[in-house]
């Protein structure tokens, strides 16, 4: 099977369009949220409401995109590790819509289904520190370059998150601020552009 084969099958296989089962599971997990993590949000009216976006925010706990997720009525569609599909939770993360991303150095497929799904008007949610983050409380790790490229190349506005908790269920809150959403242009440097966006999570991770 040739390259461009190979893609077509993966974008037919994880750029679903049937939602119906996403907008259920939010229904469970909004109130499985407030009862275990007492959520707090600020700036959910920076998420557009209609169109494509990019949700890019930080990473420390296996429950973060639950919480952007809640924070629109909108689907987000996340891309997360290969690694996910190949565990017994393959079939949900599927359901969910979420995109796999081969780290290992074969993420060509994973961007172009990305940008198709926000060509499409649609919603990408990404971690741009490309794992959790368990080595600098408060702060971040260097940031991969998927969510600026993506933006520049499609024009779909950034939306910077910031998640703080320490992830106790029933005992930690969750913080979640949401900043402006900007746009990058297409002649943009990306190494500038990284770091804008880096310094813009940093700036509402430290006043959540």
């Amino acid at each position: 099977m040739s390259e461009t084969d190979k893609t077509k099958e993966f974008l037919k296989e994880y750029v679903r369009r049937n939602t119906k089962a996403y907008h259920n599971w939010i229904k469970v997990a909004v109130p499985l949220a407030y009862l275990v993590y007492h959520p707090s949000f600020k700036g959910k009216e920076n998420i557009p409401t209609e169109g494509a976006a990019i949700l890019a925010s930080n990473h420390c706990h296996l429950p973060d995109p639950t919480f952007v997720c809640i924070a629109t009525k909108r689907v987000v569609r996340y891309l997360a590790k290969k690694e996910l599909f190949e565990s017994k939770f393959a079939s949900f993360f599927r359901t969910m819509h979420t995109i796999p991303v081969d780290r290992t150095g074969g993420a060509h497929n994973a961007l172009v289904a990305a940008e198709e799904v926000l060509r499409e008007g649609h919603i990408i949610g990404i971690f741009p520190e490309g794992t959790r983050n368990r080595k600098i409380p408060g702060g971040l790790l260097p940031f991969k370059y998927g969510a600026v490229a993506m933006a520049r190349d499609t024009g779909a506005p950034l939306v910077p998150i910031a998640l703080k908790s320490k992830g106790i269920p029933f005992i930690s809150s969750y913080k979640v601020v949401i900043g402006e959403a900007y746009t990058i242009d297409k002649d943009a440097d990306l190494d500038k552009e990284n770091e804008r966006l880096r310094n813009k999570v940093q700036e509402l991770l430290d006043i959540a």
